[in-house]
């Protein structure tokens, strides 16, 4: 055996010559022999096989099975053309070559998933194993909710898909079935499913926060936000004198983002006297950390002085596990923060706001949205709700107002 040459060796066995080559994937030291005879040509060769793998591997775009289609690494890492890579390492693939296209927060999700959720029951299976049969009985397994389900099997749908594509199997397992009908009916429902405050609810755990919590949910009831659009605004955006906020960044998993959600989201909207209430609230709040502002807090509007988060933000879990309490002790029956959002969007409809207008300060593109998860709150008697919908604004501004 000859020494190593940057990555490759000239190997001499009883018979014959080969080469060898050794590189890094996926966390991996790939060791691969190349059968060619020792030659000055081949050297050259196998120098440039090397460098070339490593640029696939840099750029995301190695596929094993096409370089070394008989090496077991390419059943382990998922490409071998004989179609029996194993799931967890189609999974695992799926997850890195993706993660430079999903947004953090998503990534996140669907690494979750594979990990805890995907690979303990399908890791070790093949893809022609796997049956609507084998998809139900994971399925049934499961104790969470219809659409926390239908979000873990997102990964696997995806590989599927490719799988199909790639004419390895000859259908997609998961196309077969039908969630809905697995899932028991009291999980069904997601928790995430409009379930709007009335204006006595939200009143009344508003007035349950404790005073310095206060400002970031009366803001987001009465704009209807995302929770990374109110952790993230900046008072840069706000305009008190025009009674206008503009919705340009988001935060998520703690990280700052230039642009919200979606392309739609970038977004002004008026305020409402509520809302209003809630930034001047949090303009007169004591500063977090030091005033020369060098620890990049003096411009985020909702700060917590209790906060790990950077500049002082809220968390999203913070936020959820503070309001909690403040509906336990107002004797509200608790909704997740995510139905201030609703409450805002259905108490405009009752209110006979048209269904274009709420899309567009919800930060969506379209009605489509709007129309099939508030459907049941468009129409009905307007002269009666829109009342309830004025009050739903006002009122809990003067009851703030009065606490403080």
């Amino acid at each position: 055996m000859t020494a190593d040459r940057a990555g490759w060796q000239r190997v001499k066995r009883k018979t014959i010559e080969v080469y060898r080559i050794a590189f890094s994937y996926r966390g991996a030291q790939c060791r691969e022999t190349i059968i060619l005879p020792h030659t000055k040509a081949n050297d050259k060769y196998v120098e440039r096989l090397r460098a070339e793998v490593l640029g696939k591997i840099a750029r995301n775009d190695f596929r094993y099975g096409e370089y070394f289609p008989k090496s077991s690494r390419a059943v382990d890492f998922g490409r071998g053309p004989s179609g029996n890579a194993k799931l967890g390492a189609l999974l695992d693939a799926w997850i890195e070559r993706n993660k430079a296209t999903l947004e953090p927060s998503t990534w996140i999700g669907y690494h979750n998933a594979v990990k805890f959720k995907l690979k303990p029951f399908f890791g070790d299976m093949r893809p022609a194993s796997v049956r609507p049969s084998v998809i139900r009985e994971w399925v049934g397994l499961q104790t969470s909710g219809l659409k926390t389900i239908a979000n873990v099997l997102l990964p696997l749908r995806a590989v599927f898909d490719e799988l199909v594509e790639d004419e390895i199997v000859a259908g997609n397992p998961l196309r077969a079935i039908k969630l809905a009908k697995m899932v028991p009916p009291a999980r069904r429902t997601s928790q995430y499913a409009a379930d709007p405050f009335t204006w006595a609810e939200l009143t009344a755990a508003l007035l349950a926060l404790a005073p310095g919590d206060r400002a970031p949910f009366l803001f987001w009831a009465h704009t209807g936000v995302r929770s990374g659009e109110l952790i993230g605004l900046r008072w840069k955006r706000v305009d008190l004198a025009a009674g206008t906020v503009s919705i340009q960044e988001t935060t998520t998993i703690g990280k700052d983002k230039e642009r919200p959600k979606t392309r739609a989201g970038v977004r002004t909207f008026a305020l409402t006297p509520a809302a209003h209430q809630a930034l001047m609230k949090a303009m007169l709040a004591p500063p977090c950390g030091d005033d020369d502002g060098d620890d990049g807090t003096e411009d985020r509007v909702f700060q917590r002085a209790t906060s790990r988060m950077p500049g002082y933000a809220w968390g999203y879990n913070t936020l959820n596990a503070v309001w909690k309490a403040a509906c336990v002790k107002a004797g509200v029956r608790y909704r997740n923060t995510y139905q201030l959002r609703h409450t805002f969007a259905s108490q405009l409809l009752m209110d006979g706001r048209p269904a274009l207008e709420v899309a567009s300060l919800l930060g969506h593109k379209n009605t489509e949205m709007v129309t099939r998860v508030y459907g049941k709150w468009m129409g009905g008697q307007p002269a009666r709700i829109a009342k309830w919908g004025s009050m739903l604004l006002e009122p809990s501004a003067a009851a703030w107002m009065a606490a403080t």
